[in-house]
């Protein structure tokens, strides 16, 4: 009951929000308390994780990933490919329609959003539960999570840049000429909306692979390892969320 009002209320509040333009006092200041109450909902959060016994936590998972017998490098890397393969095709389509030449419709999601305000409100909403998503995954982290077994650690350790790579080098390509790309806002809604129903498809075969695939919340595990890997993604998620709202 309690999270069905909270559900309500977060998306009533991304609704109104969607109303104001960016670029103006009032839309930097709803970003900013979107943004406020996730890092302290996140806090909290975390918080309650690290408390001792009798109080609200959160269950662990069962099974750290990659599961045993998974987790050197080339095993690691395929299981995530399909989500380094999606997220490149999404890096992709910015590119590409950030490369729209003058009076060209460009079919970046921060344009349509700002094109079509149910667009922007689901975008603020979807923005707000990543944030909070996120850190849902890593406080359900086992404490053994991301260790392997010495054989496994002999053979070499999970190459976890290997995703950054593959993602960083298809968004460091410029130059594509727009006409790739067809000029029509039906088109690009029709892909910012197939690309989150991808992802649920993605998440729900990894789950039923017997451990051969990550699954959306073991991959953000898998890539934010390292303290400097999660802040790298903290800060790209809140740049994305001041790009598209306030900006």
């Amino acid at each position: 009951m309690v999270f069905g009002i909270v559900a309500v209320a977060a998306a009533a509040w991304c609704g109104w929000a969607s109303g104001f333009h960016r670029t103006t006092v009032a839309a930097e200041t709803t970003w900013l308390v979107t943004l406020a109450a996730v890092v302290l909902f996140d806090v909290w959060l975390w918080r309650q994780s690290s408390a001792g016994p009798g109080t609200w936590l959160i269950e662990q998972v069962g099974e750290p990933w990659p599961p045993p017998g998974r987790g050197g490098r080339g095993p690691a890397l395929r299981g995530v490919a399909p989500w380094v393969a999606l997220l490149s095709v999404v890096l992709g389509w910015e590119a590409l329609g950030i490369d729209s030449g003058p009076h060209q419709y460009h079919l970046t999601i921060s344009a349509l959003a700002q094109a079509y305000r149910p667009l922007n409100a689901a975008l603020l909403l979807v923005w707000l539960l990543v944030g909070i998503g996120y850190e849902v995954a890593r406080v359900r982290r086992t404490p053994t999570e991301g260790m392997t077994s010495r054989g496994e650690r002999a053979a070499g350790p999970p190459d976890r840049r290997g995703a950054f790579v593959a993602v960083g080098s298809l968004s460091t390509h410029h130059g594509s000429p727009a006409l790739l790309l067809p000029q029509s806002p039906p088109v690009g809604l029709a892909f910012w909306v197939l690309v989150p129903c991808a992802a649920v498809l993605l998440d729900r075969a990894a789950r039923h692979s017997g451990g051969r695939y990550a699954s959306a919340e073991e991959f953000i595990r898998f890539i934010s390892t390292t303290r400097i890997a999660n802040a790298a993604l903290i800060v790209a998620w809140t740049f994305a969320g001041y790009h598209l709202f306030a900006r």
